[in-house]
């Protein structure tokens, strides 16, 4: 990622930092008696990779689920049930996750009868892949009220059976929070075990900085006592809901290379696959319905007033054309102001876009923060172009003509809404099936995942690419992904992760003797 030298054979490093790039033999000259050499037999060296939006407590609670994605019937699923069982509390709830009845044999639901003659003493609630669709059983459905004459809500389905008219233990849509809401809150101490997993699972994936979004304020306790337990692995740029804007002050004296707060999300509008994403003309499917702005243009210049107060970056989540332009008529009213000049906004999806706002971010130098895996599910699952029209769908995301403006624009994951594997992320940006007109280059796909998601929390100075002086963040994957079918993308691997210096990950222990 450095354009003055896109290629080298190897990589010196003393203590945390960056201290020569290139061939072998200039290398080799460094090498002392005390000098740790790994050599990585040809494999390839990329800078450390960001993801630059993440949900990681969530991300923790879900990697103690009961993972389903391999179960391919329905006795399969139910054998892994039952092994969970014999391991859980009786009355203890039991979440999982990852089926997908079009892989079972059976090629139908798993219903009532399935959970509950295998799980019968815990409430059970099993989520579908898509997240869409849930299967529960009768424990589930008795503590959260749900029967026969329960309020469907808008947008969700409660399956009966058409003959008896008995529920299926099948919860649709809207309808899956009808049992989720029940589900208790993790203690502290799960919470916190759950999060050291996932730092754990995320190194593994090569990634060396995240930018954490934060929803509550148990999260950033959470946070601090990773970091002082020494637990927190990988680089934390934490991002606060605007609710929480004058909670993390004790951050301030952290070590800011490895744990900081980087900004505060704004949300101005909701989302596509809810319809709530605002836009400026109503939804093609929905006439009546053009979403809703979470707030006016006074009430976010006054939100955004607020965050430059304190510091922070304003991240601010804008899906619809309505919601974009309305965010940047907030971002160029600051921006005139004298003490914004240094400011990077950023605004998180900018989904629906056209010609005008494009060159209205690029004036401004808003950085646009996407995940392409949420890009591939709004086309495969919510409809996007049944729901836009094609039009509009053709602006959904518009990536390639972002980048070809001038707009940088960094990669995330949205896990674990969406997998974490940032190779998957790299692979649906460059294969995007709908309108490949968008699609991107591998090189520009690495971009966003390092030094343009190190631009995106001003901090490309010191990540981001392979360059003397900068921090010695590196991502050894298992092949090039230049080099590789572009459909095996998502199979390229990390092999080790390099944190300030230190290999925090290594799949076959190299390096770590």
């Amino acid at each position: 990622m450095n354009p003055r030298q896109p290629v080298a054979q190897a990589i010196a490093i003393r203590k945390n930092k960056i201290v020569k790039v290139g061939t072998n033999q200039e290398i080799n000259q460094l090498i002392g008696n005390g000098t740790k050499v790994i050599s990585l037999e040809g494999k390839t060296v990329v800078p450390g990779l960001i993801d630059t939006h993440i949900h990681v407590a969530d991300f923790g609670r879900c990697l103690l689920w009961l993972e389903l994605s391999s179960a391919e019937s329905i006795k399969e699923l139910q054998h892994l049930l039952k092994q969970k069982a014999k391991q859980t509390t009786s009355g203890k709830w039991i979440i999982g996750r990852g089926w997908n009845h079009n892989r079972f044999k059976d090629k139908r639901l798993p219903n009532l009868s399935d959970l509950n003659e295998v799980a019968p003493d815990n409430p059970v609630i099993l989520y579908h892949e898509s997240a869409m669709l849930c299967a529960v059983n009768s424990n589930a459905l008795v503590l959260a009220g749900v029967t026969g004459q329960t309020a469907v809500p808008l947008g969700g389905a409660i399956d009966q059976n058409p003959q008896t008219c008995e529920l299926t233990g099948i919860l649709r849509d809207s309808a899956t929070t009808l049992v989720w809401q029940v589900v208790p809150e993790p203690t502290e101490n799960e919470l916190f075990d759950a999060a050291v997993l996932a730092c754990q699972k995320i190194a593994e994936a090569g990634i060396t900085s995240v930018h954490w979004i934060v929803l509550s304020e148990n999260e950033l306790q959470i946070i601090q006592k990773l970091h002082a337990e020494g637990k927190l692995l990988i680089r934390v740029n934490v991002i606060v809901p605007d609710v929480l804007l004058k909670k993390p002050a004790g951050f301030q004296s952290t070590d800011t290379q490895m744990l900081r707060i980087g900004g505060t999300i704004i949300a101005s509008d909701g989302y596509l696959d809810s319809k709530t994403a605002a836009l400026a003309q109503p939804y093609s499917d929905e006439p009546k319905n053009s979403g809703k702005l979470l707030y006016n243009q006074q009430e976010l210049a006054a939100s955004v007033a607020q965050v430059l107060e304190a510091g922070l970056q304003p991240i601010i989540h804008a899906m619809g054309d309505k919601a974009v332009d309305t965010t940047l008529r907030v971002i160029e009213q600051a921006s005139k102001q004298t003490n914004c000049k240094s400011i990077r906004f950023r605004i998180e999806q900018a989904a629906v876009l056209d010609k005008e706002l494009i060159n209205r971010l690029r004036a401004q130098k808003v950085v646009v923060s996407v995940q392409p895996k949420v890009i591939a599910t709004e086309f495969a699952v919510w409809s996007a172009t049944e729901r836009l029209g094609v039009e509009r769908a053709k602006w959904l995301h518009p990536i390639k003509t972002l980048i070809k403006k001038g707009v940088k624009v960094a990669g995330g994951s949205d896990c674990p809404m969406e997998p974490l594997n940032p190779l998957l992320g790299m692979q649906e940006a460059v294969l995007r099936p709908n309108f490949p007109e968008q699609r991107l280059t591998v090189g520009e796909a690495l971009r966003m995942y390092t030094i343009d998601a190190a631009y995106s929390s001003f901090e490309e100075k010191v990540k981001g690419s392979i360059e003397v002086d900068k921090l010695a963040d590196l991502t050894i994957l298992s092949k090039d992904p230049l080099a590789v079918p572009t459909n095996k993308l998502s199979e390229v691997n990390a092999e080790i992760t390099v944190i300030d210096g230190k290999v925090v990950y290594s799949k076959d222990q190299l390096g770590l003797s």
